[in-house]
């Protein structure tokens, strides 16, 4: 990942910390206005370098915090991704129980309607009262509520994936 990535830029960093350092300058002088006696030189070029013998331990604490810094990062990818593996198991069984839900409310409607046709039947006959009939009919109704109720959820749950996947 690109965080882990800084953070192993980092240490390398805090490493070249630890590193003679070499610098190098090149001056030129034009003079305009000079006596006749000048030994100053008009070009002069030179070399520095520095050799670290003893930091005080401040290179060293900033290199044990780049270090952590770099664990942090990688646990907290790894912590991520444990989180979306679960999410994702755990809305693949909410789809998968929304999708079952919704095909025994299916064959619930399918039953409901036979049923309440039957029953419209032996009401025209005069077998059965009218309280019967709207019993039935009750029931037919909530089925069909049931029905709209499952195929919500399995828009629902079908979107929630959808959503982990950035399939939207």
């Amino acid at each position: 990942m690109v965080q882990e990535q800084i953070g192993e830029k980092g240490i390398d960093m805090q490493k070249w910390a630890y590193a003679p350092t070499l610098i190098g300058f090149y001056n030129y002088k034009e003079k305009i206005m000079t006596s006749g006696f000048d030994i100053s030189p008009n070009h002069a070029a030179g070399l520095t370098m520095n050799i670290h013998i003893y930091s005080g331990g401040t290179k060293s604490a900033k290199m044990s915090q780049a270090k952590i810094e770099l664990d942090k990062t990688s646990r907290n990818i790894s912590l991520l991704k444990d989180q979306l593996e679960l999410q994702n198991s755990q809305l693949t069984f909410n789809l998968t129980s929304a999708f079952e839900n919704y095909q025994t409310q299916k064959e619930n409607v399918e039953i409901a309607k036979r049923v309440n046709k039957s029953i419209k039947n032996k009401y025209q006959q005069g077998i059965i009262s009218s309280l019967d009939l709207t019993q039935a009919n009750g029931n037919y109704l909530q089925a069909e509520n049931n029905y709209v109720s499952s195929v919500l959820e399995l828009l629902k749950s079908k979107l929630a994936l959808d959503k982990l996947y950035n399939n939207l």
